[in-house]
């Protein structure tokens, strides 16, 4: 088969799944100038209410901001956004809550952002490229790669030439992929579940509580936060042992859980019960795949490629970063598909093996960490050194969201951040100051995040 700049001789497009990082992936191969069918097996949620309960209010950080400059859609999203300048923290022994920025520049907040309606930006840019048809209700159930043909369920079949992957965690892309031998995958799932609920508007429309901060319940072993949405109202999730929502069975005893845990926010929410219990638990797991291109035949991308928990805030983000990178090599080796493919992962991979472990830690920094004297005063003391020496040090929460550098690199530099402050929290006496400018400059933000140069507020 001939590379992607080949034209017609490749065969047609197909991108399986809509989602952010497929919609994405579709306007920018159409800017290459390729014709794409974007397939979907759920309804057009641009027309059609998918339902609630499983979505997880997204966060939108520099990352994923800069894909969305860098394909025109910046400022449709930037009026659905609501800037969060750092965690409320709700804790369990203080009535009043506290703010704890995420950042000491103007820029370094991170954005909440319904996931239905950046979808939905990015599903009318990719149709207005005239290049992409989008298929809902057209749901993948195998790869037929000897016929070149994708099979979905009622029996149809679809050509394809090449057939990027963006249908999610349990992708079936990605089985396909592994059942030619070309990709492993192992999903390490996590002992706590998750539950999705509404904090409803105020009776004259306001947010109940401050919408510019992502409101946070430590409680060590589990915890509930809150991300405001522009309608009002807040999407809240509580993360929790699987044990402890075996327990909560009954009203009463997912009453006396929240009145008990929960209090100031169980009082805004007339109807939690009910919530809770109609709404589903859903499962928390970190996919880890090797081998991400079938030849030059398939590819991965989003979820499909590397799933994380959502503790971060970055699996959007890195999905949208990851299908910017594939754009790169794909215009880089128009005439060498495969090795394209290859190429992305080799870059991608480690980040986002990097950006799950990470993930992982901010669950215990979020539910415990948060609540926890020492861990706040390291944070205090990363934060005043920024601010003195901001060419040579940054909080590693604040180089994995505000900032462009790989992934692996901000986990390296965090690490050797840590032992630095570890010995400046022991020994007053250290000289920390010249212990910071002995580290390497941190490097220059991609052009497309220069804070002054993005229209997000």
């Amino acid at each position: 088969m001939t590379g992607l700049g080949a034209g017609p001789k490749t065969g047609p497009l197909a991108v399986v799944g809509a989602g952010q990082a497929g919609a994405l992936l579709s306007i920018y191969l159409a800017r290459q100038g390729h014709d794409v069918t974007l397939y979907e097996s759920r309804p057009d949620l641009r027309r059609t209410d998918i339902g609630a309960g499983r979505s997880i209010n997204l966060a939108l950080a520099t990352r994923g901001i800069v894909p969305l400059v860098d394909v025109g859609v910046i400022e449709r999203v930037d009026e659905i956004t609501i800037p969060m300048r750092g965690r409320m923290v709700h804790a369990v022994d203080d009535p009043t809550p506290a703010l704890h920025p995420y950042g000491s520049r103007d820029h370094e907040v991170i954005h909440s952002i319904s996931r239905t309606d950046l979808n939905a930006i990015l599903l009318d840019a990719a149709e207005a490229t005239g290049q992409v048809r989008i298929e809902f209700g057209a749901e993948l159930e195998s790869v037929d790669f000897d016929q070149s043909v994708l099979r979905f369920t009622g029996g149809r079949t679809e050509p394809f030439g090449v057939v990027f992957g963006a249908d999610g965690a349990g992708s079936r892309v990605r089985a396909a992929m592994a059942g030619q031998g070309s990709c492993r995958f192992e999903t390490q799932w996590l002992d706590h579940c998750y539950k999705e609920l509404t904090l409803p508007p105020a009776a004259n429309g306001s947010h109940q509580l401050d919408p510019n901060a992502l409101h946070l319940w430590p409680r060590d072993e589990f915890m509930l936060i809150a991300l405001a949405n522009p309608t009002g109202d807040f999407t809240v999730t509580l993360f929790a042992p699987t044990a402890t929502f075996g327990a909560l069975t009954s009203t009463d005893a997912v009453r006396e859980f929240f009145l008990s845990e929960f209090g100031d926010f169980a009082v805004l929410v007339p109807d939690l019960v009910e919530q809770f219990q109609a709404n589903p638990t859903g499962r928390l797991g970190t996919m880890r795949a090797t081998g991400w291109s079938h030849e030059d035949r398939a590819v991965l991308v989003g979820d499909a490629a590397h799933a994380i928990v959502p503790f971060h805030g970055q699996g959007m983000n890195l999905a949208m970063e990851s299908v910017r990178a594939l754009d790169r090599h794909l215009r880089e080796s128009p005439d060498d598909l495969g090795g394209a493919f290859r190429r992305y992962e080799c870059e991608r991979k480690p980040d986002a093996e990097a950006i799950a472990d990470m993930a992982l830690d901010n669950y215990l920094e979020m539910r415990a960490g948060m609540i926890d004297p020492a861990h706040v005063a390291r944070r205090s003391l990363a934060l005043e050194l920024e601010r003195r020496h901001p060419d040579h040090l940054s909080p590693r929460y604040n180089m994995v969201m505000f900032s462009t550098m790989p992934y692996a690199e901000a986990r390296d530099r965090a690490a050797r951040q840590a032992e630095l402050l570890t010995a400046a929290m022991a020994d007053p006496a250290v000289d920390v100051d010249g212990l910071v400018v002995a580290l390497p400059e941190l490097p220059a933000l991609d052009p497309l995040a220069d804070p002054e140069a993005l229209s997000i507020t």
